[in-house]
């Protein structure tokens, strides 16, 4: 693909991520563990979604 387009290969992985992600990841997922001292990181990790991929994550806190 990197011989074919003008597009950033790095570019197109990250958005590619950025949706799994949230599709994978939701806000309520997150703030089931609210009462919690887990991170993102490991509540994605809980739910099968690799940690690293968890600072791809927008979380829009609720009270």
């Amino acid at each position: 693909m990197r011989n074919q387009t003008f597009f950033s290969v790095d570019r197109l992985e990250i958005e590619a991520n950025t949706f799994a992600v949230e599709l994978l990841l939701t806000d309520n997922m997150i703030s089931v563990y609210k009462d919690t001292h887990l991170s993102i990181q490991e509540v994605a990790e809980i739910h099968g979604v690799p940690g690293g991929f968890a600072r791809l994550k927008t979380y829009y806190h609720t009270s």
